[in-house]
């Protein structure tokens, strides 16, 4: 919240609401043990002192004010090597005096004190009569000691209760420093409740099950922390008599500074990991020498692995740690971190590289942390595989893990009877019925489901069904979504009828319904679209620009004699022309949808944007993947975003994969589908693309969203929906696919076009209804046609 400047005089820091030349980034606290840790001890005099000795931003150190070394290089096999910026390498250290230096900051610490208490105290009175627990999520880190002391201070002790997650995978410092604060709060509030939730198993067991986490494939934090706290907490309000769901509150120590993904964190979050938890955050906007001096400042326990030159405290092996974070780990928790190594060495050899050397190298710079699909887990044999025909579904399990008709109870009211090896029987969801049949050879099952060629939120919701049925392992994540307590993980997954209300949430909480089988794919959806990769480099790094497709409509077929664009850059346009339906693929003459957008796009230029979207949505390989496989409101950094689409194309090279991800950012940087339309929304420092927001907007012309449903029908063959298809993700297009659009708003817009003087479509919306019916001798074209008209 402040800004930060050197005071040479104290060697310390000043917080400051002022910006000038002399403001620098927020340093951390520097103690001797870091600097013993690296070897400075060979150089430089200083004592052994509990207080800090100098700064550090990044990896340079500071000594009143002034840069004296550097550390660079370092992983987790190798030390970092020491640049010194001083003439001479003798250097004698003093203590920093930071009493002194809190009483300086004394101001400024109470201006952050009391907005954070603000916080807390309106929070906590805004939702006290809807919350059943609140609660502090502590990891013994710095962030949630401050959290904690604040919480503490404004709420009573009977109002809210302490939660360590204990993923397993602590460091030592951790353990010690989350007992001395547990033995200091219950001595000063006896009354306050402090408890530890851990995972059903060993974090180390559930690596072996799902193979090593990663920065796609991000199965840990959920399995081993937010399930098991959100877990205690129902188990706490079932141990009260009461067996639905609790609404949590909890009070955690994120903060905005720590990555570019926090960066954009709300205050206030719903929703976040699990359905019925509100993540709130009194310290959000705090920078690291904040946190640090408000310790200070405060008193507060400090975990020793900060003495060591860590800036975060988190787990001993984490995908997301860096190099220099796993240098400190590997020599001050060098056991808890050993016990990791051999499961990513596994998970290493079976991708084809057997040189141990190879396989140090490839740990040590990392790559294991881009782990995509599920090479080199062992499933002891489990697997599916899906067959669809005229309407039929067919699957074959292999070794299943649990009993497809007990977890089949969570999509819906079954009716079954079972005849020697054989199985029928009827799923009914709403009013839909749908027979199905499950046949046992030993160690397999074939499933078939007749007449569901059509429903895919049936289709959806059986695929996840099965999925659970062939890779559950126990983890809990999704027994912590059920409202009701109707699934129980006992020694084999129990469904409660009497309890369950089909409402999904144990199967849509993550992909294919599974934390397990999303670790396992080999590549989300990269079968299906192999046929669809052909030209999926053609447009170079070039994406479609505003003034491109402004130059072309007003030119038409005299575009391709008269354009000032490079061979390439033409090239490119050319085939976003052709995805867009423009020019026609075969004649390369200009379309008629062209003669129509000519007139429109001066003064409605959005419609033609989205009109262009709609269109190359289904012809562009690339516009295809990042609709399909992006969630709405999902924000990556372009490394993050090139990793998916390589986890997504695996066969194909990085190089290949690069360019048609720069050309649609591209697209995003100079056309409305960027700030405009949102569909891809860049944060930039500098002329640098730093993350992509998938963001969405309501702002979407009502013929645009007739356009977007008779495309649809167009490519799926039928001209009837229902609104929720429209939101399923497995819906091929729609004004929800494609840009995002709330529910309410395109039932206003759907009401508005039925009631138009063009009647362009019917819907029933009423008494739970929610159809829309398209007309049969309207095209996506004619809706182009209408709107040509309305704007003469």
């Amino acid at each position: 919240m402040f800004k930060i400047k050197w005071d040479e005089e104290l060697n310390g820091v000043l917080l400051t609401d002022k910006t000038n030349d002399d403001v620098i980034n927020p340093p951390r606290p520097v103690f001797y043990e870091e600097l013993d840790l690296l070897g400075f001890d060979k150089y430089w005099s200083y004592p052994k002192s509990k207080k800090p000795l100098l700064w550090a931003i990044g990896r340079r150190y500071y000594y009143k004010g002034l840069m004296v070394a550097e550390a660079k290089g370092g992983n987790l096999f190798k030390s970092p090597s020491i640049i010194f910026e001083v003439k001479e390498n003798k250097l004698y250290l003093e203590p920093i005096d930071i009493e002194k230096v809190v009483e300086k900051n004394k101001e400024p610490l109470f201006v952050l004190e009391n907005e954070a208490m603000d916080f807390v105290e309106h929070t906590y009175r805004v939702y006290k009569n809807n919350i059943d627990f609140f609660a502090v999520s502590f990891s013994g880190g710095k962030d949630s000691q401050v959290v904690l002391d604040i919480v503490s201070r404004i709420l009573s002790p009977e109002d809210f209760i302490i939660i360590f997650s204990d993923t397993t995978m602590e460091i030592s410092f951790t353990y010690e420093a989350v007992k001395k604060t547990k033995e200091d709060y219950q001595e000063r509030y006896p009354a306050l409740k402090f408890y530890t939730a851990k995972p059903p198993k060993d974090a180390l067991e559930f690596w072996k099950e799902f193979g090593p986490p990663s920065r796609i494939q991000r199965w840990c934090c959920t399995v081993t922390k937010t399930a098991p706290f959100a877990k205690l907490v129902k188990d706490l309000y079932t141990y009260q008599g009461k067996n639905n769901q609790p609404k949590i509150l909890a009070f955690e120590g994120i903060r905005k500074e720590e990555s570019n993904r926090r960066s954009t964190y709300s205050r206030l979050a719903k929703k976040v990991k699990h359905l019925h938890i509100i993540n709130a955050r009194p310290i959000l906007n705090w920078n690291l020498t904040e946190m640090f001096l408000y310790v200070f400042f405060r008193g507060l326990e400090l975990n020793k692995g900060y003495r060591y030159g860590l800036n975060r405290v988190g787990c001993s092996v984490c995908p997301f740690s860096s190099e220099w974070s796993e240098y400190i780990l590997s020599n001050i928790d060098g056991n808890e971190v050993k016990n990791y190594i051999p499961a990513i060495e596994k998970n290493v050899s079976s991708l084809g590289l057997k040189n141990k050397e190879k396989i140090t190298k490839y740990i040590a710079e990392g790559q294991w942390k881009k782990r995509a699909g599920g090479r080199g887990i062992d499933t002891n044999g489990s697997m599916l595989y899906f067959t669809s025909n005229k309407g039929q579904l067919k699957v074959v399990i292999k070794n299943p893990r649990e009993d497809f008709l007990e977890w089949l109870k969570v999509a819906g009211d079954i009716f079954y009877k079972k005849e020697n090896n054989k199985t029928h029987g009827e799923l009914k969801i709403g009013s839909e019925i749908f027979p199905f049949e499950v046949a046992m050879n030993n160690s397999r099952e074939v499933i078939k489901f007749d007449n569901i060629g059509r429903d895919i939120i049936a289709q959806s919701k059986i695929k996840r069904v099965l999925y659970k049925t062939t890779y559950c392992i126990h983890c809990g994540a999704c027994e912590v979504e059920c409202p009701t307590g109707a699934l129980k993980f006992i020694s084999e997954v129990k469904i409660d009828t009497e309890l369950c209300i089909h409402c999904g949430n144990c199967l849509d909480f993550v992909e294919k319904g599974c934390l397990i089988a999303k670790s396992l794919q080999n590549s989300v959806g990269g079968n299906k679209m192999k046929k669809k990769t052909t030209g999926i480099d053609k447009y170079s790094t070039f994406g479609m620009k505003e003034e491109w497709l402004k130059f072309f409509l007003n030119r038409g077929s005299k575009w391709l004699e008269s354009n000032n664009l490079g061979n390439k850059q033409m090239m490119a346009m050319l085939h976003w022309l052709v995805d867009a339906e423009l020019i026609d693929a075969k004649t390369k003459e200009i379309s008629r949808l062209s003669m129509y957008l000519k007139d429109i796009q001066l003064k409605e230029n959005l419609f033609v944007w989205a009109v262009f979207w709609i269109n190359v949505y289904y012809n562009s390989p690339i516009v295809m993947w990042y609709i399909d496989t992006l969630d709405w409101e999902s924000i990556l950094t372009r490394k993050e975003l090139k990793e998916k689409i390589m986890q997504f194309y695996p066969y194909l090279s990085e190089g290949t994969l690069s360019n048609p991800l720069n050309a649609i950012i591209n697209m995003f940087d100079n056309s409305p589908l960027g700030e405009k339309l949102k569909i891809g929304v860049l944060e930039k420092k500098g002329r640098a693309v730093i993350n992509i927001k998938k963001h969405g907007t309501d702002e979407i012309h009502p013929l645009a969203v007739a356009y977007s449903l008779y495309k649809a029908a167009e490519h799926i063959g039928r001209r009837d929906f229902t609104i929720s298809e429209l939101y399923h993700k497995d819906f091929k297009g729609g004004p929800y696919k494609l840009f995002g659009i709330s529910r309410d708003k395109l039932e206003r817009i759907l009401r508005g076009l039925q009631e138009g003087k063009d009647q362009i479509l019917r819907v029933d919306l009423a008494a739970n209804l929610d159809n829309i019916y398209l007309r049969d001798d309207i095209t996506s074209l004619d809706i182009v046609r209408i709107m040509e008209e309305e704007i003469k």
